[in-house]
């Protein structure tokens, strides 16, 4: 499986690209499961399915969060911002 290395980017434009292109990856992914028909494949290729499914699930899960954590520090970061600009 592809590394869409979500969280190894503290830009949040960049970390939201790459989530889009994770679920688009993931959609597609399960189109093509779909028509291969899970019933003609073989007990390892199913297991290495299944494993996948998974990390794209956690992958996904996490990269919800870490573009939400993104976009929360940025505000946070103009918001200190525009405080310090008033005190000084």
């Amino acid at each position: 499986m592809k590394d869409f290395a979500i969280t190894a980017t503290r830009d949040l434009v960049r970390a939201a690209e790459r989530l889009e292109a994770l679920n688009r990856y993931a959609d597609r992914r399960d189109q093509l499961i779909g028509a291969l028909g899970l019933d003609s494949l073989a007990p390892t290729q199913l297991s290495r399915i299944f494993a996948d499914d998974d990390q794209i699930h956690e992958d996904l899960a996490w990269g919800h969060l870490y573009v939400a954590h993104l976009a929360q520090m940025q505000t946070l970061d103009a918001s200190l911002s525009a405080e310090f600009r008033r005190a000084a």
